[in-house]
């Protein structure tokens, strides 16, 4: 009779000499969680905990300094009435041991809404969630009044905005010349001169204005919502209408930047400037209204399906967008806003790996927080849109539940499956609040 034994843990640990680290959960919130009165603030804790693992790890929360909550569940936290200074208490506790492993503390800052009757101006750049008007039902008139959002994409009931479908924040750093590439006015030649896209784009945007695009046109996305911009170029040739010395273009037909030196329009490389990222001319050359807040939410495109990425080059870039913006308005409040870090269930129509695209988005919430949190003074401010996301009913289920065999049974099994990932699109308006009680608790009284 054979005779078996049980290796000790820390040898069933070792692969080939190696000792293997056991892996250890993790939670990241940022050191202020803006909320907003007369509003259900939801606390998700699947977006700021490392590895969503219920029943190995809990998380639990408690207020310090006074207030209720309005439900305290196991992956939900819900504050509808908050007080200001205020502290939100949340433990990590391990499901071994019941032990507290981590205890953060983040300072409840409230936003009353509908307060202030001055105007109120904000700017939100972003990707498919700001092209998609996220915020629209959060910045309501009912919660902020008197707020103008301005930008170069209309949207509607007088909204504009600067939200790009699947673009990065590396495509605000890119000067766009394809005929179907979104234009955008950041990326700027040095000294007097402007530049002001492809040609061949504001023709295709002329024609998704007029509806006059050919069935199927599939830029219509990326080359629509120009309307305010589009009188401004000539419509079947895109050609920039009374420009002045220092305009530039890019020439699809030709292949080439072409500049207009007071009287004609003429070759030039793209090299012979020097490109910066420049929010002042952006707001000149369109006529722009100073926004008092500048908001970014940028991160899924970028991060959520790679586990080894480096973020330094998005710190380099966001830090950039933030000295322009200050440097065109030095009152004015720049605020990196925290991503999705919940990116649904697998069961969903693109097949995605969320699981893993969620482990990615947390590595980069983390940074976000040890990096640009409690930075003030070096003009960054710091929303968590993101806790505001449930991984599991934020989404939108695939139309009528999924019907598939019962394998070794009689009858079928239905599966409940997501679309449209990663767009949490009924939580929209909880993912909103955040902004909408930054600017209410920020805005001139």
């Amino acid at each position: 009779m054979k005779s078996y034994h049980v290796l000790p843990l820390a040898l069933c640990l070792c692969v080939a000499g190696q000792v293997q680290e056991r892996f250890v959960n993790d939670i990241c919130v940022p050191a202020k969680l803006w909320l907003l009165t007369d509003n259900g603030n939801d606390l998700f804790v699947q977006p700021f905990l490392k590895r969503w693992r219920p029943y190995n790890d809990f998380v639990r929360f408690s207020l310090e300094g006074g207030g209720t909550f309005q439900r305290r569940l196991s992956h939900v936290a819900t504050i509808r009435e908050p007080i200001d200074g205020s502290v939100l208490r949340i433990d990590l506790v391990n499901g071994d041991e019941f032990e507290t492993v981590k205890t953060l503390k983040s300072t409840i800052r409230v936003g009353v809404a509908g307060a202030g009757s001055g105007v109120v101006t904000a700017q939100i750049v972003g990707d498919s969630y700001t092209h998609g008007e996220f915020y629209k039902a959060a910045l309501s008139p009912k919660n902020v009044p008197n707020l103008k959002l301005v930008g170069l994409l209309k949207g509607g009931e007088g909204r504009y905005n600067e939200g790009r479908g699947g673009w990065s924040l590396a495509g605000y750093f890119n000067v766009p010349t394809r005929p179907v590439q979104a234009y955008h006015g950041f990326m700027q030649p040095s000294g007097e001169a402007r530049y002001w896209g492809a040609r061949e784009f504001w023709v295709n945007a002329w024609k998704c204005f007029r509806k006059t695009a050919p069935e199927g046109f599939e830029p219509t996305y990326s080359c629509s919502r120009y309307d305010d911009c589009l009188p401004r170029f000539e419509e079947t040739t895109g050609i920039l209408l009374n420009p002045v010395k220092g305009d530039i273009q890019y020439d699809n037909g030709n292949d080439t930047f072409v500049v207009y030196d007071g009287n004609t329009w003429k070759p030039v490389k793209k090299d012979e400037f020097t490109w910066t990222f420049d929010y002042g001319k952006y707001l000149a050359m369109w006529n722009v209204d100073k926004p008092d807040f500048l908001f970014v939410l940028l991160g899924l495109n970028d991060f959520r399906n790679r586990l080894d990425v480096d973020f330094m080059e998005w710190g380099k870039r966001i830090t950039a967008m933030k000295d322009s913006y200050l440097s065109s308005n030095p009152n004015g409040k720049f605020i990196i806003c925290i991503p999705c870090t919940s990116c649904g269930i697998d069961d969903n129509v693109a097949g995605d790996f969320t699981t893993l695209q969620n482990a990615a988005m947390w590595r980069f919430r983390d940074w976000l927080i040890k990096t640009f949190d409690r930075r003030e003074q070096d003009g960054f401010h710091l929303v968590d849109t993101g806790i505001g996301t449930d991984n599991i009913d934020g989404y939108v289920y695939a139309q009528g539940d999924v019907t598939l065999p019962h394998f070794g049974y009689k009858g079928e099994s239905r599966l409940r499956v997501q679309s449209g990932n990663p767009h949490p699109y009924p939580n929209y308006p909880n993912m909103g609040l955040p902004i909408a009680a930054f600017i209410q608790a920020n805005r001139a009284k």
